[in-house]
């Protein structure tokens, strides 16, 4: 019997137990595979993040993404929440109040942005996604209504389509009509799983621009099926994919009433996820309208909630 220990992180999240929630195992070496996935999906959670070390040149650390069910190729929010326990375990010196950690998932490189205040708390983690990817619009919105147990019309938005965007996992775009009605949205769990695997997308993401709060832009819910993940309480990656989508189809101009611009020119949006779980969570998003194909930058506020040890 061996003993590991662990720290609950809640990402993008002003408080303890909102946001999303990653166990992070900070000292996972000599971890098998096998007895990662057993961990992840032991400690009922969405998702646990593990740090090994790195085997890419310059690299600060590495992680290992786990769902329940799977091992994934990456997870935003595992990321954030990983370099978050790296910097407060004093494993990563912040120089002057800031740090860019080059951190390995997979076999490439993410660079993640940590700024901490005066008081020495952290205020912001920030990862650069990869660009996305456009694989298709899906025309029969009647079978992703009937996926969402919602009427066709409800997902007929502005002429928007509903589309594959891949930034690390294949993510359906669907835009909804109101808030009620994603407050309604009910997923019939094998018509949606069918749909997502028949496209080769991990998960769905609905959004609508009518907010919970005057201060964000979009509010949004994510269904993760096929990742044993019934809907994601705050998804870093989805959201990203959802600011290409909206830039490439003109919702984030100078004159649209999305997002605002930054002093430096980057589009900013605040996304709302969670609320429907329980779980309120803020995700930051900084478009780069002039890096071809446009960047997107994923943040917010992480939360440290929870620690302890766990036997394997």
């Amino acid at each position: 019997m061996r003993k590991v220990r662990f720290i609950q992180a809640d990402v993008f999240s002003d408080s303890p137990f909102g946001g999303n929630p990653v166990v992070v195992v900070p000292e996972a070496e000599g971890m098998t595979s096998e007895e990662m996935q057993a961990l992840a999906r032991g400690m009922s959670f969405a998702e646990t993040a593990f740090i090994t070390a790195p085997t890419v040149d310059g690299a600060a650390f590495a992680v290992r993404c786990f769902s329940p069910t799977t091992e994934l190729a990456y997870s935003g929010h595992q990321l954030l929440g990983a370099s978050f326990v790296m910097v407060t375990e004093g494993r990563v010196d912040l120089k002057e109040g800031r740090a860019e950690l080059p951190v390995q998932v997979g076999k490439g490189l993410c660079h993640v942005e940590v700024n901490r205040d005066a008081a020495r708390d952290i205020t912001r983690v920030t990862a650069t996604e990869r660009p996305a990817s456009f694989l298709g619009v899906v025309e029969d919105r009647e079978a992703v209504a009937a996926a969402l147990s919602v009427d066709p019309a409800a997902i007929q938005v502005d002429a928007w389509p509903v589309e594959q965007v891949r930034m690390d996992l294949t993510c359906l775009i669907v835009p909804v009509r109101d808030l009620p009605t994603m407050r309604l949205l009910l997923p019939a769990k094998g018509a949606l799983d069918a749909l997502l695997n028949s496209y080769g997308a991990a998960l769905a993401l609905a959004f609508c621009r009518d907010t919970l709060s005057p201060m964000n832009d979009v509010h949004v819910r994510v269904f993760a099926l096929p990742l044993g993940i019934d809907e994601d309480p705050a998804t870093g990656s989805a959201n990203a994919a959802l600011a290409a989508y909206l830039h490439r189809h003109g919702a984030l101009t100078m004159d649209a009433a999305l997002g605002r611009r930054s002093a430096g020119g980057l589009i900013l949006l605040r996304s709302e996820q969670g609320s429907e779980m329980g779980r309120p969570s803020v995700i930051e998003l900084e478009l780069d309208p002039g890096s071809q194909p446009p960047l997107v930058r994923v943040g917010g506020r992480v939360q440290r909630s929870v620690e302890g040890s766990v036997y394997y």
